[in-house]
């Protein structure tokens, strides 16, 4: 990696050397053509000179130059960075490596008889990756339960001309299962997984919970997506960030998070131990029914998982203390001297100061001087921090190293009134998760949850972390988030502000993502009057209808609904109180695809 590093440094260098160098010699042919006796003095002839002791010093005045021309440049991102730091985060930071764990607790070693709940968050530790342990948190909360899928099965149906899923789930022994919700991940290829989301979001007919000869109905609202709310996105909630980006980036990053669906069992509904009860789905004649044939075949218990969620890799870290001194300016923040090639810092959460002799006193916090707490507080140390990203020379070669630097309300440096700075970081394991073979029989991750028993298993190999834009892009980013803030929607540009806006997150320009935002044809915004409740006439609000058009490509596409659900959850983010959106999705040419999404109640604040 520093090699890499080493060689992209090196490159720009010699760009910026060459360009000089041409410069010089542009300009000493035009100098020569003007002041010949001038040039000659100075032996040069047509922007040449056949001393070499005069090339060797153009070309040292040409290595000089091109250092300044390139850090001038370099200048730029950094203010930026700066700008992004305190607006949009977001498009300064690796997306870690991200994962689904399936955690199964074991049916007699882990007395399991209730529901469990797992916290959202957990420590989970990777087995030994090249005597590496990598650390992830979970995502979403995980409700274990005593249950099990025992069988599924799609079906044409040659009565109804139908066709059929039929889910079964068996309880254990000893333990028994209430009302609630049970939450299901959709695990298998992308095709069929994007399929049967869609089905089972928006195609069902009818859908029923059977115990032995008894049944009962259930809504088509009983079974629901999962991933769209503020509290269930993967990065931990950053006041910087507004939630319509996170979702943004988590949609682009890892889709496979939203791939969850919550089943809606009645509050009356119990299932005694050993026993087993179904899920029966009937869903409509859809376009869709074409694809089904296939899927039957690979349909079946392993497709449809219970007990997962999206895990990341981000663990807090406490970093090596810092130690003051009147002749330093920039201190090296280092998480762990001993681990120092396996954990690369994701951010700094707090910084505090404190003095060695004075063991009792309390540290004292400091602020970022890119924030919004700027005001004075009791024990405030009258500084703020800032970090940067510097290239350093090491044995591998050139690297990129966080560092810290001190300075005073004017942007002054300044050194803090203490001995030791201690850091709080959030890390990652860079890029060492990817070598990580998941499958392994005893599973694949460790945990310290206090419940015994448990096989905790990776149910994909952990994707490659994403990193920011390079400084070229993040200028353009920047320039584009600060634009889009005051172009409406409804404007005449709408469709175009729109697509701008999913483009910002698509950072490496991936074909796929360009490919389903250029489905996007037409946007079209109403303001309308309606109720947020449809029974209640207290709930009379004004909001906005979006219609937004799809080309004709979408119809053979797996992600469009995904796709759509997403729009609608995302633009319901843009409403305020008191207000709605309400969204309807339409392909072009195909009016049997036009959907008219739940009315979203506005919760963005002005204040």
């Amino acid at each position: 990696m520093t090699a890499r590093v080493s060689f992209i440094s090196m490159n720009r260098l010699l760009s910026y050397y060459q360009k000089e160098l041409v410069f010089l010699k542009q300009h000493g042919k035009a100098f020569a053509s003007r002041f010949p006796k001038i040039a000659r003095r100075l032996g040069m002839l047509e922007g040449e000179s056949e001393d070499p002791h005069v090339e060797r010093i153009i070309e040292s005045f040409a290595l000089l130059t091109s250092r300044i021309h390139q850090r001038l440049d370099d200048d730029m991102p950094e203010f930026t960075e700066a700008l992004l730091t305190t607006i949009a985060p977001q498009f300064l930071r690796v997306m870690p490596s991200t994962c689904i764990v399936a955690i199964e607790p074991h049916r007699l070693n882990s007395g399991l008889t209730d529901k469990n709940t797992i916290a959202a968050g957990s420590s989970l530790f990777t087995r030994n990756i090249n005597d590496v342990v990598c650390q992830f948190q979970t995502v979403y909360p995980v409700v274990l339960l005593p249950l099990s899928v025992s069988e599924a099965c799609l079906r044409f149906d040659e009565e109804d001309l139908k066709w059929h899923l039929n889910l079964s789930f068996q309880v254990w022994s000893g333990a028994a299962v209430a009302g609630g919700a049970v939450r299901l991940f959709l695990h298998g290829p992308g095709n069929a997984v994007n399929i049967i989301y869609t089905l089972l979001c928006s195609e069902i007919h009818k859908l029923s919970v059977y115990q032995g000869d008894a049944s009962c109905p259930l809504k088509s609202t009983a079974i629901s997506p999962v991933g769209f709310t503020q509290e269930e996105g993967l990065l931990e909630q950053d006041p910087r960030v507004a939630p319509i980006h996170a979702q943004l980036q988590d949609y682009f990053f890892f889709p496979q998070k939203f791939y969850f669906l919550d089943i809606r069992l009645p509050e009356s509904f119990h299932a005694a131990a050993n026993s087993v009860f179904s899920l029966r789905v009937v869903f409509n004649r859809t376009h869709l029914g074409h694809h089904l044939e296939k899927l039957a075949k690979i349909i079946d218990a392993s497709f449809f998982r219970l007990n997962c969620t999206p895990a990341i890799n981000l663990f807090v870290q406490r970093a090596e203390p810092i130690v003051l001194t009147e002749n330093t300016a920039e201190y090296q923040v280092v998480p762990d001297i001993r681990r120092q090639q396996q954990i690369d810092v994701w951010a700094i959460n707090h910084v505090f100061i404190q003095d060695r002799e004075d063991k009792d006193r309390a540290m004292v916090p400091v602020q970022p001087l890119f924030g919004i707490d700027h005001s004075r507080i009791e024990g405030d140390a009258g500084i703020y921090w800032q970090s940067f990203q510097r290239e350093t020379v090491g044995e591998g070669g050139a690297e990129r190293n966080l560092f810290i630097a001190f300075a005073n309300r004017n942007s002054q440096p300044d050194t803090p009134k203490g001995d030791l700075v201690t850091l709080n970081l959030t890390c990652t394991n860079h890029a060492i998760p990817c070598g990580m073979k998941n499958g392994h029989p005893d599973g694949d991750f460790d945990s310290d949850l206090p419940l015994a028993g448990l096989k905790i298993t990776a149910l994909n190999r952990p994707t490659r972390p994403m990193p920011p834009p390079d400084k070229s892009a993040v200028r353009w980013r920047l320039i584009s988030q600060l634009s889009l803030n005051h172009m409406l929607l409804s404007g005449s540009q709408g469709v175009q502000v729109l697509r701008e806006t999913l483009m910002l997150y698509n950072f490496h320009d991936a074909p796929a993502i360009t490919r389903m935002i250029n489905m996007i044809l037409h946007l079209d915004v109403q303001p309308v009057t309606t109720r947020l409740v449809s029974n209640d006439p207290q709930t009379l609000a004004r909001g906005i209808a979006l219609t937004i058009t799809f080309t004709h490509e979408a119809l053979n596409e797996p992600e469009y609904f995904l796709l759509c659900c997403f729009l609608d959850h995302f633009l319901g983010l843009y409403a305020p109180v008191n207000s709605f959106t309400r969204v309807t999705t339409v392909i072009e040419n195909e009016e049997h695809t036009r959907r008219i999404w739940p009315v979203r109640a506005g919760k963005l604040s002005w204040i």
